[in-house]
């Protein structure tokens, strides 16, 4: 090394040291460090618990469960949907005034929910957390 390299970089450390600029890998070394320190100050929230049904229910159209035809007065026959483009590929055409209806069958679903529960550094309850969602259940099922 040079005689005056060493002064330099002992100049630029104390100028970092004591408030100077960094230089880009020291200001990505510092924000991470921060980060870290951040999330160790987080409080920790244990694992998920397991699904379990609320008691929460809902009856829903599924397409998993069939489908039927019904007839509603919506539309005008002549305005029935085609399935494939021409008049003889329509849907089936129900009493004047009414058009068939394409209907699926009801579901019943089943509402669940999870938790877990959270801790500061200190171990100290903090929080739960709670974490929802709808499942299927099955056809029909008193809908």
């Amino acid at each position: 090394m040079k005689p005056g390299m060493s002064l330099m970089l002992c100049m630029g450390l104390a100028l970092t040291a004591c408030g100077g600029a960094m230089t880009p890998e020291e200001a990505a070394a510092e924000e991470t460090a921060t980060l870290a320190t951040a999330e160790a100050a987080l409080d920790s929230c244990g694992t998920w618990s397991s699904w379990s049904n609320t008691g929460a229910t809902a009856c829903e159209p599924s397409s998993t469960c069939g489908s039927y035809w019904a007839c509603e007065s919506r539309l005008n026959a002549d305005d029935a949907e085609s399935l494939s483009g021409g008049p003889e590929h329509r849907i089936p055409v129900c009493p004047p005034g009414q058009s068939a209806v394409l209907r699926y069958n009801p579901a019943k679903y089943n509402q669940q929910s999870s938790y877990r529960v959270c801790f500061d550094a200190a171990g100290n309850y903090t929080r739960t957390e709670y974490q929802y969602q709808t499942v299927f259940s099955v056809c029909g099922g008193g809908c």
